[in-house]
């Protein structure tokens, strides 16, 4: 299979001829790999499946409020993109889209964490419009990634702790979801195939469901140090694909032959029946050493075929 046949047919809940995965290194990694292979692209030198594209937005203008800044994609920026998609699709590979913080994770940066999260309760009209304008301009943005013709557009926002939600689930399914489920719908009129994936951190079981029902099909960023896999694939991989699980702290943080060895493990939980995309459960951080970058992908490419992860029945 090709590296874009791989992503969908995973995405797909199939199985492919092996588990596809990426990295996002830290730019220490990526220096460090200069240093001993040369002046090489990180993802190609290691292989990745999935590449990206993005579609830079205007910077604001002097002494503007941000929250009166929402500006459009530039026609001739979004075109640039398509054309790094096309190419990199004509090598068979899959293209994402780059990442733009959701409506929540917007809200605070307008409004800051605390008036975010009391804005509910103290102005809910207010707080209510501010959410809608920002969701129009979210579609937009999301919106620009379909128009470039990527794989996946990545959205999403950051709801979990390392131990649990941000908001309760009813709070969420009251301010959030709708506007969401508005983006998720909105890039399903664009064109109705597109792949969908969810970014957030931290532990987002309790709103597995909710991202099923309205549509995602991917969900990045899984932790394992917040999340119980088996119990994640048990329970809802059938419904929706992950895209991360590999533990920064729990797995990349040891010897490179423990990083191997998790890393394995990792994909006999995930990888049956298709719906994984292998990956650390966020961007690498510095302090990972960098002989276990090569470990894990080592790993990644060692034990991704199927007859090394399948259990015996």
């Amino acid at each position: 299979m090709t590296s874009r046949e791989r992503v969908l047919t995973t995405i797909a809940h199939s199985e492919p001829d092996r588990v596809p995965f990426n990295v996002r290194p830290d730019p220490l990694h990526r220096e460090r790999l200069r240093e001993i292979a040369g002046e090489v692209d990180f993802a190609e030198h290691f292989r990745h499946d999935i590449r990206f594209v993005s579609i830079p937005l205007p910077a604001p203008p002097e002494g503007v409020d941000l929250k009166d800044w929402t500006p459009a994609p530039d026609p001739s920026d979004i075109a640039a993109a398509a054309e790094a998609a096309r190419s990199l699709q004509a090598r068979e590979l899959a293209v994402c889209g780059g990442y733009a913080c959701g409506v929540y994770e917007q809200a605070k940066a307008w409004l800051g964490d605390e008036a975010a999260m009391v804005g509910p309760y103290e102005d809910p009209r207010g707080f209510g419009a501010l959410l809608d304008r920002v969701t129009d301009w979210k579609c937009a943005v999301y919106g620009a990634y379909v128009s470039a013709g990527v794989d996946i557009v990545w959205i999403g926002d950051d709801l979990g702790t390392q131990r649990s939600l941000v908001m309760s689930p009813e709070q969420y399914r009251q301010w959030y979801r709708p506007r969401h489920r508005r983006i998720v719908d909105h890039l399903r009129s664009l064109r109705a195939d597109v792949t969908i994936a969810f970014h957030c951190c931290g532990h987002v079981t309790p709103l597995l469901g909710d991202l099923i029902e309205m549509g995602v099909d991917v969900l990045e960023a899984v932790q394992s140090e917040a999340m119980d896999l088996a119990h994640l694939k048990r329970e809802f991989g059938r419904g929706i694909t992950f895209w991360g699980g590999v533990g920064a702290q729990s797995i990349l943080g040891g010897t490179p032959e423990e990083v191997r060895a998790g890393v394995l493990e990792t994909l006999r939980i995930m990888a049956p029946g298709g719906g994984y995309i292998a990956a650390p459960c966020h961007t690498l951080t510095p302090e990972v050493p960098f002989e276990n970058v090569v470990a894990l992908h080592e790993a990644l490419q060692r034990f991704g075929a199927p007859r090394h992860w399948r259990r015996d029945p």
